[in-house]
């Protein structure tokens, strides 16, 4: 008998020990696992404006995306690399701006809608100082396609450093500090996910005519919002 209650005592030790290890290690029911819970980089808002730019006869369609940096995304320790380096959390660099832009015509029929893509890289951006990236349509497309200042559909994806930032979250729904980047039609991912099909289809046809602001040659006659610099990418995006 003394013999099988050491045996159960030394069990349900072990049962104990196991058991407070994995206390230590899973996370309470409903914790946010999330570093902060906010997106490294964000859109604060979208707008559009018809402006006439240098001497040209057309007015252009002008598309405006406010950016703003939360965060800094951590970056592993590489050999040689300076502690301060690591250690900056007040800029973040890389930048990718992605949007796309979707004009309906007399057409019922997604395939035969007017598309139009461009992406710009921001250089750096300093945290919580948003800044513009403008993007441009030229007028003469704007007046043979019959294009309306606004597009029917927007949508605009950041990456930073190569790394995607999500759009939608778990359910499907638009992030909170994400819904700028989104048509408000598009704020559910069962309606962003067609609307995005057919875009990387129709903006096959219509490479490098939505252009980011580097690429325009003339000046916008309206106050131009303070904007940061650009990797240079003279190439039109699919």
């Amino acid at each position: 008998m003394p013999r099988y209650k050491a045996v159960c005592a030394l069990l349900l030790a072990m049962v104990s020990l196991t058991s407070y290890s994995f206390a230590q290690t899973a996370p309470a029911p409903g914790a946010n696992t999330a570093p902060s819970g906010k997106s490294a980089v964000f859109v604060r808002s979208v707008t559009f404006q018809q402006t006439k730019l240098g001497g040209q006869v057309n007015p252009w369609n002008r598309m405006q995306v406010e950016i703003q940096a939360n965060t800094v995304p951590e970056a592993k320790p590489t050999a040689g690399a300076e502690a301060s380096k690591l250690s900056n959390k007040k800029w973040v660099d890389k930048v990718k701006v992605t949007v796309t832009q979707i004009y309906k015509t007399a057409s019922a029929k997604p395939e035969e809608w007017n598309y139009y893509r461009s992406t710009a890289t921001v250089l750096t951006i300093e945290v919580n100082q948003p800044r513009s990236v403008l993007f441009y349509l030229p007028g003469d497309v704007v007046k043979r396609d019959n294009l309306k200042k606004e597009p029917d559909y927007y949508y605009v994806q950041l990456e930073v450093a190569g790394n995607e930032e999500p759009l939608f979250d778990a359910r499907g729904l638009v992030l909170a500090d994400q819904k700028w980047a989104l048509h408000k039609d598009l704020q559910a991912k069962a309606k962003f996910d067609p609307a995005k099909d057919a875009a990387d289809r129709g903006v096959v046809t219509t490479p490098g005519i939505l252009r980011p602001q580097y690429l325009v040659l003339y000046s916008d006659s309206p106050v131009v919002p303070p904007s940061p610099e650009f990797i240079r990418e003279d190439v039109p995006t699919r």
